[in-house]
């Protein structure tokens, strides 16, 4: 819990100094998929972002977001009338990424690419719960009867990422860029001894307003 608190008090001190020296700010939305690697699922990701324009080519900034990745096992055969179905116990995974960004633009290859690549790389804490239901049921298989289970936990773990990608503005005098990108993020999550890599591909679509 100490490492939680100096990780979260660090990121505040540095974003509060850097809105200090920097009057452009900036609201960041994206909307996208997220693959993780245990279950081997893709997920709903979503994601907002608060920033700082040092100048035209370095941005830093504060992102927070929701990542829902839900899957399920097969636990067993029930007989219903005459038919049989498959038992299926679920899980859903709600991480919340806690992440302070710095950014690279390069709009001087926008007249080349008609588009302004970028690089971010992000460094943060990350918290996931972790919910697991089945049902009450026997299995008419082995006849084995299963009660009802619903199992709730809390992951955490130190998470890094990062995206390569491109904005494009629609018209010269618009102030929304809408932009794409795509990378990596690391997050190997703990509850005690248990321990679930959710990392992977994260792949996104957003939108950029000026403050």
């Amino acid at each position: 819990m100490k490492r939680i608190i100096i990780i979260f008090f660090t990121l505040i001190v540095i974003g509060t100094t850097v809105n200090g020296f920097s009057a452009n700010t900036e609201l960041n939305g994206a909307l996208g998929t997220s693959y993780a690697s245990d279950p081997s699922k893709y997920g709903f990701d979503l994601s907002l972002r608060y920033s700082w324009l040092l100048d035209p080519y370095f941005v830093t900034g504060i992102e927070s977001g929701f990542v829902w990745v839900r899957w399920d096992r097969k636990i067993g055969v029930k007989q219903e009338g005459t038919v049989f179905v498959d038992v299926k116990a679920d899980t859903n995974a709600y991480i919340v990424p806690m992440m302070f960004n710095a950014q690279v633009r390069l709009p001087n290859l926008k007249d080349k690419l008609y588009v302004t690549p970028f690089i971010t790389i992000g460094l943060g804490y990350s918290f996931m719960i972790l919910h697991y239901s089945q049902p009450d049921f026997t299995d008419s298989n082995t006849g084995k009867s299963y009660t009802a289970d619903s199992i709730t936990k809390l992951f955490s773990g130190l998470s890094w990422e990062l995206f390569f990608g491109a904005s494009l503005k629609p018209a010269a005098d618009s102030k929304v860029d809408f932009y794409a990108e795509a990378g990596y993020r690391s997050l190997p999550l703990k509850s005690g001894d248990l321990e679930l890599d959710m990392s992977g591909l994260v792949i996104r679509l957003g939108v950029r307003y000026p403050l």
